[in-house]
Order: C-alpha cells, then sequence, then structure tokens
C-alpha cells in the first residue's frame, strides 16, 4: 500500500498490544463493580436513573481513518485532515502502547449478538485517570450481553483514552487486526460505533451483509384476505434520523384484533441471504429528544429507573426534560429493551420482541425494505420501491447530516450509501450485494 499508510506498523502494533493488555495496571471488574464505579460520579434523576455529561456529544466521523493494506480496507477518499493523520498514526500507535503499560485501565469484555454462528466477544479498554471515565464503560457494557461459552468470537479490542489532548483527538480503526482507538473523546457513541463497525467488517467477510438498520416483527391484517400476515421490517437510517423511533413505533394497528408490531434491533443487523438478520445488541443507545404521545415505548424506557442518560437536560430537583435541548443537541440514554411498553387497556404491555433476530423468509409472510429519508431530490415523501429502485435507494440515500454525525453541518443534505457511513471496504460490492 502507498504511503502514507504503513500496514507493517500496524501489524506489529498488534503483536505488541497482545502483552500490554495482560499488565497488572489493568482492572477487570465484576458488572456489578463497574456499575458501583460508574453510579460513584453520576446524577441520579428524580426517576431514580443516572445521568453523565461529557466533554464530547458526538462522533468524530471527520477524525476517523481506516488502517490497512489496500484499497478494500482505507477510505476510499480521505479528506487532509485523515490523510495528515494516517501520516502520524506510528508515532500515536507507539503512544498507545506506552499507555496501555503504565496508565490505569479498566477492562470489561461482553458478547456482540445472540446466535450460534457469529457472536463477536468484544473487549473495551477505557484509561480511567480520570474516574468518572469508568462510566463510559458501563454505559457500553449494557448495550451488549454476558459472554457465553462456546460461542464462536471473532475477538475485537477496543482503547478508549479520553484523556488525550483534544487537538489530536482521532480514531483508528485498524480492520483487519480487529482493532480499534479512540483518543481525546469521552463520547459513549464512540465505544458503542467502534466494535459494531467491526462486526460489520467480518460479517460481510462472512457472506453476511452489515447493515445500518433496524429491525422489528409486524403482524398486519392482509386487507383482501382478512387474514394475519406477519413480515420481517428493516428500517434504514444515519444516525439520529429515526430508526430506534419507527423500530418501537406501532403504526396505527390494531392491537385488540391481533396487530401489532415488535421492535428486535434499533441500529446495525446483519443480513443472511435467506432473509433473516442476526441481531447485535440487547440494550438500545437511543437519542433522547422523545415525546411521550409520539414516541410512548422510548419514553417509557427512558424514563425507567434502568436508563442510563448522558449529556439531557436535569433541573434542580432532579427532573428531566428530553425536549430541552439549550445544551446541547444529542442527548442520550441506553435503555432496556424489555422496558419498552405501550399502554393497552390500562395496563403497560411490553412490545419488546422474543429475540434480537429476524427470522428467515421461509418463517415469514414477507420481507419489508423501508428508507428513513431525510431529503427530497429524488424520491417523494412517501412511495413504494420497485426491487430496482430499492437497490438505486441503498446506493445513493437521502439524508441529512445530525448533531449525532456532524454537528458543524447538521441538517445538511448527504448522500452515503444504504444510509451506513461504517463501510468498510468497496461500497460496490455492498450494493450488488443486497
Amino acid at each position: 500500500m502507498a504511503a502514507p499508510y504503513d500496514p507493517d506498523v500496524y501489524r506489529r502494533f498488534a503483536e505488541n498490544l497482545r502483552d500490554a493488555l495482560k499488565g497488572p495496571n489493568i482492572e477487570h471488574p465484576s458488572m456489578r463493580a463497574l456499575r458501583k464505579k460508574a453510579f460513584a460520579t453520576s446524577l441520579e434523576t428524580a426517576n431514580g436513573s443516572h445521568v453523565w455529561f461529557s466533554a464530547v456529544s458526538s462522533r468524530m466521523a471527520a477524525k476517523t481513518v481506516y488502517l490497512g493494506s489496500g484499497p478494500e480496507i482505507v477510505l476510499p477518499k480521505a479528506s487532509p485532515e485523515q490523510l495528515g493523520i494516517v501520516e502520524k498514526a506510528p508515532e500515536q500507535l507507539h503512544k498507545v502502547l506506552q499507555l496501555m503499560r503504565t496508565m490505569p485501565f479498566v477492562h470489561v469484555r461482553r458478547q456482540m449478538g445472540d446466535n450460534k454462528e457469529f457472536n463477536p466477544i468484544c473487549n473495551l479498554y477505557v484509561c480511567v485517570a480520570d474516574p468518572k471515565h469508568y462510566r463510559l464503560a458501563y454505559q457500553w457494557a449494557m448495550t451488549m450481553g454476558d459472554v457465553r461459552k462456546s460461542r464462536p468470537g471473532p475477538e475485537f479490542v477496543m482503547i478508549d483514552v479520553p484523556q488525550e489532548h483534544q487537538l489530536r483527538m482521532q480514531i483508528l480503526t485498524i480492520p483487519e487486526h480487529d482493532v480499534n482507538i479512540a483518543l481525546g473523546t469521552d463520547y459513549t457513541g464512540e465505544c458503542k460505533k467502534g466494535f459494531l463497525r467491526q462486526g460489520m467488517f467480518r460479517a460481510d467477510q462472512r457472506g453476511m451483509l452489515g447493515l445500518h438498520a433496524g429491525t422489528k416483527v409486524v403482524r398486519a391484517r392482509d386487507r383482501a384476505t382478512g387474514k394475519l400476515k406477519t413480515y420481517g421490517v428493516f428500517m434504514f437510517g444515519l444516525t439520529a434520523t429515526g430508526k430506534s423511533t419507527w423500530s418501537c413505533h406501532q403504526l396505527g394497528l390494531e392491537a385488540e384484533q391481533g396487530e401489532g408490531t415488535w421492535v428486535a434491533q434499533d441500529d446495525i443487523v446483519f443480513l443472511k441471504r435467506d432473509g433473516s438478520a442476526l441481531g447485535t445488541e440487547l440494550g438500545f443507545y437511543v437519542k433522547t429528544d422523545v415525546e411521550q404521545k409520539l414516541q410512548e415505548a422510548m419514553y417509557h424506557a427512558l424514563t425507567h429507573r434502568s436508563a442510563l442518560l448522558e449529556n439531557v437536560m436535569i433541573d434542580a430537583r432532579g427532573q428531566i426534560d428530553f425536549l430541552d435541548e439549550r445544551l446541547g443537541e444529542n442527548g442520550r440514554g441506553v435503555l432496556d429493551r424489555r422496558e419498552l411498553k405501550v399502554k393497552r387497556g390500562g395496563k403497560l404491555v411490553s412490545i419488546c420482541a422474543d429475540s434480537i433476530n429476524l427470522p428467515p423468509l421461509e418463517e415469514l409472510d414477507g420481507v419489508v425494505f423501508a428508507f428513513i429519508t431525510r431529503r427530497g431530490t429524488i424520491m417523494p415523501f412517501a412511495q413504494r420501491l420497485t426491487p430496482e429502485q430499492g437497490v438505486m435507494a441503498y446506493l445513493w440515500g437521502e439524508s441529512t447530516h445530525s448533531f449525532a454525525t456532524v454537528p458543524a453541518k447538521a441538517g445538511e443534505t448527504v448522500r452515503i450509501v444504504g444510509t451506513d457511513d461504517f463501510i468498510i471496504g468497496a461500497q460496490g460490492r455492498k450494493i450488488n450485494a443486497f
């Protein structure tokens, strides 16, 4: 690979990292112990939930680079700033090794997905020289599950050093060695996306298609026959454009007639050729600008005491105001999907699907691919697409930046393949697979 990329440096770093991760300066607490350390730096709300405030409140896409051995790995159109990060990556990687051997780190090991064929084991290492960063490890850990015996892996590593100066803020992804590094950011979403991006890369190599999409099961009465039919639904959308909202939305269906929707995932899934999809997360990391009437299930989950909140408005009495964004426009919360509930017959009923995975097409009456658009230059407000048009929608995308992706460009239009800004490798290959 031509300069400024140096694959030998990345390989040697990955080899040396193995020993650095065994040091006595790295603690490996239980989830209960990690929870206690995280809550020691939180503010408790009137609901009994906990909230933290981060210095960085969005992902740093413009400072993210892929380090690898060829065009199938690296960014196809790196900006001058990104190329500058690549050029200085060797010295940064050397510094990371030194830090891993000397600074205090906390390690938490969790499992992505819940199936018998592809369950990445995710190892997060967070520098906790400042104790408030224990919450990064705990919040992320609550989006994943316990590691189960005899699960196939593969094994991923992510290192987060929030204390790096923000002038040197950067995200270094080394896909071929299953390593991600975040420097200078304390945003939980960076840890989440680091692992999910790597999961998409490895899933694609196994014949699946990593999709930036939410999934749910919808049961609706057929207008022509009057029979209930069951569909698997995929909802594509760029970060903070509606995937969680539409994954949980009840679509005005008649519950008393047996209709309804049950949420499986809200962000990243791995599509298989039989139409099934493997889910990735047990806890959802959602945007918190919710209204009770419009986003009932999400509101109940976010106001439950189990919610882990980030950058939301809390008044002096501990009351939460999700719609007050004067101090930040990307409030976030890790919610327990089991607390996604709606009121029916005076009772709160869960809309959580039995599995985070969607069943294969042979067990369904159909599969629906829905594209959430925030732009109107090609596709109208609402349209039913042919399969060919669906591929074109996946190719071109019609969305906008948000405060969760590029805050300075929030609201500006953007075209991203499959509304997926986590693609590693050739976009054409993913389009053809879709």
